[in-house]
């Protein structure tokens, strides 16, 4: 077997952005956006909400609640299969009316590995098998 190592990597001072692909495995709706890795965000994948709307065909009947700056928010789940580069995620996307940035979380970032380099380079990546 060939591994296959995908990388991005930023300098320390840049928003780490990765370009992610977003599937809905039921009607096979897709939507490619750039999202921002952020670390602060316990959950899956956080779409604005013209996004979700799209791909939430696999809609469960559970909300989540997150503590934000702005507050408390409630947001609608569905199931997706994400890509990122090579390594294929099945997991969660995330909305309410009132978001409008796509945050990649935490739930996500467990199955990636980030590297801090030298203290100027921060680098994530994937080992697929």
């Amino acid at each position: 077997m060939e591994r296959v190592n995908s990388l991005e990597c930023f300098d320390i001072n840049e928003k780490p952005i990765l370009h992610v692909k977003v599937s809905d495995p039921k009607n096979e709706n897709s939507a490619e956006i750039d999202v921002l890795v952020n670390t602060g965000f316990s959950g899956w994948l956080l779409l604005n909400y013209e996004i979700y709307t799209k791909l939430n065909y696999m809609e469960i009947p559970i909300t989540r609640k997150y503590r934000s700056i702005l507050g408390n928010i409630e947001v609608y789940m569905a199931k997706a299969s994400i890509s990122i580069n090579r390594l294929n995620i099945d997991a969660f996307i995330e909305s309410s009316p009132y978001v409008e940035m796509n945050l990649l979380g935490r739930e996500i970032l467990k199955k990636l590995n980030i590297c801090f380099y030298r203290m100027n380079k921060i680098c994530i990546y994937s080992d697929v098998v």
